[in-house]
């Protein structure tokens, strides 16, 4: 097949929404994924929430792509026909020992000047979220949303399929050698594209993927997120999502109840670390876990009302037992004029942040210096 500018390992939304930026900037741009199809893993495997910024420490270039790339995803729903709503996020501190913490994220979100946020009182809270149980403070959000993640990835595929970019799935990256300037990315099952740069979007398996261009080591380590579910008429005792706070070193920012757009309401996720990416076959977690969790915030919930959701694995590049549950993102090229540029630990807000991304790492590819690419 002809040779491309850039091609782009992983086809989840971070790497079509790469694609897609680049195509709209001239570039011809091959995307490859190991799967079948586009968006299998983390993309379509999450709570679906567009975050608000709450939740990203000011200064990171987490918190960054999560603000910029927030309206730039309800713009792309909007003109994609994409379901998204903005139902807003509540967090709440369910006791007073959790009133600093919200705190924080107050400051948080007003260093990162989220829109319209307020400190509530438990009375104001359940003005929002009525069948709210256990408050002693909380914060409103009302930049926070949902969105159809499935829908989404199809989107991308679709709209950058239309700019000319080439999709190869099926596609497991197993080498790549480098000669005069351009890159030879080969397929276990030996197939090869050819192309000028490199973007390893590859998620959960990007640290395997980087090895192959060369000898810097990155850490991912694979983290399941299971979920519960409840279908019956309890589901609609949640309006929007209801976020609360995990155990000190719970290596993300907890369980919450999510109030999807199918109507149905999530539990989870839960975070626990995996040797392998490969999820389990039957779930880790029991559905009592979930009860524990959830029942405060809505007291009544029973075990009869829940059941097992699908689970996914997040791509987290904080080690088992660290102090802080996130590392901002990692987006560099390396080795230093490779052309390679890895996007490593791309976790929540991932999904919010996906066009946000998009622009960086194209701005970051015309940054470069050789090799030259194909005039736009």
């Amino acid at each position: 097949m002809p040779a491309a500018d850039i091609v782009i390992v992983g086809a989840g939304v971070i790497g079509l929404a790469v694609a897609h930026e680049l195509a709209g900037r001239g570039r011809s741009v091959t995307v490859v994924e190991r799967h079948g199809q586009s968006g299998t893993e983390q993309s379509t495997h999450n709570s679906q929430v567009v975050h608000s910024g709450v939740f990203a420490r000011p200064g990171t270039l987490r918190a960054r792509l999560n603000i910029e790339g927030a309206p730039l995803l309800a713009d792309a729903a909007a003109r994609w026909g994409v379901p998204f709503d903005r139902s807003g996020t509540l967090v709440v501190a369910g006791h007073r020992d959790d009133v600093p913490r919200l705190d924080r994220y107050a400051a948080w979100g007003k260093a990162n000047r989220v829109a319209g946020l307020a400190r509530l009182s438990a009375e104001e809270a359940r003005a929002h979220e009525p069948h709210l149980g256990e408050c002693a403070a909380a914060l409103w959000s009302p930049s926070g949303g949902r969105i159809d993640a499935a829908r989404l990835v199809a989107a991308l595929e679709r709209e950058s399929i239309a700019r000319g970019v080439v999709l190869r799935h099926d596609f497991a990256v197993d080498g790549a050698e480098r000669s005069h300037g351009r890159w030879a990315v080969r397929a276990a099952s030996g197939g090869t594209v050819e192309a000028a740069r490199v973007v390893n979007a590859a998620g959960v398996e990007s640290g395997r993927v980087a090895e192959r261009f060369g000898p810097k080591r990155y850490r991912v380590y694979p983290c399941l997120g299971e979920y519960a579910r409840i279908t019956n008429e309890k589901r609609d005792w949640v309006r929007s999502m209801i976020y609360g706070f995990p155990p000190p070193g719970y290596p993300g920012i907890g369980v919450h109840l999510t109030r999807l757009l199918s109507g149905e309401l999530l539990l989870g996720p839960t975070a626990t670390y995996l040797d392998a990416p490969v999820a389990p076959r039957t779930p880790l977690t029991p559905l009592a876990e979930f009860l524990r969790e959830a029942e405060p915030y809505l007291p009544g919930l029973t075990i009869s009302d829940l059941e097992p959701a699908p689970s996914g694995i997040r791509a987290k590049s904080v080690p088992p037992g660290s102090a802080e549950p996130f590392e901002d993102y990692t987006i560099e090229e390396d080795p230093p004029g490779s052309g390679v540029v890895h996007l490593i630990g791309l976790e929540s807000p991932g999904l919010t942040a996906c066009l946000s991304v998009a622009r960086y790492v194209a701005d970051r590819l015309e940054g470069l210096g050789s090799p030259a690419l194909s005039a736009p």
